[in-house]
């Protein structure tokens, strides 16, 4: 494990990395959720799609922030 640096830059940016994501995912559901009932059912799936990607990198942010933490000690 390497030793703790005050103000890691690259934690810095994974966190940031890790709340846009969270952002993103957190819009896309509102939308999703706005749209119940008033649109086809492709267009729907199609929102459902672009949520689930977004869920699945808000995780990878997540766990890269979470992995850089544990490796270096900041």
């Amino acid at each position: 494990m390497k030793s703790h640096v005050s103000g890691c830059e690259e934690k810095g940016r994974l966190l940031q990395a890790y709340n846009d994501a969270t952002r993103e995912f957190s819009e896309r559901v509102a939308a999703l959720n706005a749209k119940i009932g008033i649109t086809p059912k492709k267009d729907y799936e199609l929102l459902e799609r672009a949520v689930e990607d977004a869920r699945l990198k808000s995780e990878q942010a997540r766990i890269a922030y979470e992995r850089h933490v544990a490796d270096h000690g900041c």
